[in-house]
């Protein structure tokens, strides 16, 4: 007998029950909805939020993209395990809102979640090793 990667679908073995296909259609008018009617004023208000945490990302990733020596003091604090370097050096950035620090030695974690509630939260992983 072969040994085949995948399962081969057999319809005697297997056959398909006629009552199954439509299960969550109802017999007349249109698709069932288990869902309330749709309201997206909290989507609305976390992609309002996110667009102020989006600025503070924009002002850490573009000052690591551009200052060598910037991005080397952070590392090295980072590596050293001085947290309060590394948050005073992203607070200096001229951030908002100071991000949750997690560092290993293959990068940096920043994870920016807003203020005021959990509507809106963006993290962002930077490597800085190929381990």
């Amino acid at each position: 007998m072969e040994d085949f990667p995948y399962f081969l679908y057999d319809p005697d073995l297997f056959p398909i029950c006629d009552k199954a296909e439509n299960m969550y259609r109802k017999s007349e008018g249109p698709m069932f909805r288990p869902f309330s009617a749709a309201t997206p004023d909290l989507l609305v208000k976390s992609a309002k939020s996110s667009q102020s945490l989006l600025l503070d990302v924009k002002k850490v990733v573009d000052t690591l993209a551009t200052s060598m020596p910037f991005s080397t003091r952070l590392m090295t604090a980072a590596q050293e395990s001085k947290k309060t370097v590394v948050i005073d050096m992203i607070r200096k950035t001229g951030v908002k809102t100071v991000p949750d620090i997690i560092y290993s030695p293959d990068g940096i974690r920043f994870d920016f979640h807003s203020i005021t509630g959990d509507e809106a939260r963006i993290i962002v992983n930077l490597k800085w090793s190929n381990m």
